[in-house]
């Protein structure tokens, strides 16, 4: 018998997810109603490590490395998404290089730490209740990509989002299983 026949089961949706981007500046808050699509947290061991021993070979495992992830949003007028993104660009070290001085200055990890502040990602049951929060620790902006315009779209501005950090954390809430959870037949 295959899972979703089952009312004891109910799998992880893809569309109930809520992520909370909340800097030290709440003002460049990137409310979770802005985001369309984001990435889970992704783990690749890099070096792998042999010993040779007589004849055999045994296998260590190596170093965890966390990937960066995409974020897709929807740019509202209001808020101006694209301004909360430069604001937290500007808190995270940047100036444009007008002058000889404003050119010395650079982003470090602990501005730009600063700037992202807080990033939760949450799947939601169909209560809406949390089932799973990862929490991406030392997240900064690698990449802003401002989306695309065109005269024969009606689509809503996007804008594409990496992030990396140093690792991710995951926190499971226990479940009631099949409570007030109703199937269509």
């Amino acid at each position: 018998m295959a899972f979703w026949t089952s009312n004891q089961v109910e799998p992880k949706r893809a569309f109930r997810f809520l992520m909370d981007i909340v800097p030290v500046n709440e003002l460049n808050t990137i409310s979770s109603w802005f985001i369309k699509t984001a990435k889970k947290p992704t783990f690749q061991m890099d070096g792998q490590g042999e010993v040779k021993y007589i004849q055999h070979t045994f296998k260590y495992p190596g170093r965890i490395t966390w990937q960066p992830i995409d974020v897709t949003l929807v740019d509202p007028a209001t808020p101006d998404a694209s301004a909360i993104l430069m604001n937290i660009l500007r808190a995270s070290g940047y100036t444009a290089p007008t002058t000889p001085n404003a050119a010395k200055l650079s982003i470090s990890k602990f501005t730009a730490n600063q700037a992202m502040g807080s990033i939760y990602l949450r799947q939601i049951d169909a209560r809406g209740k949390v089932i799973e929060e990862w929490k991406l620790w030392n997240p900064f902006i690698t990449q802003v990509d401002f989306g695309q315009l065109g005269y024969d779209s009606d689509d809503l501005v996007e804008y594409t989002l990496s992030l990396d950090y140093d690792y991710a954390t995951l926190k499971t809430f226990p479940q009631e299983v099949n409570a007030n959870v109703t199937h269509n037949e």
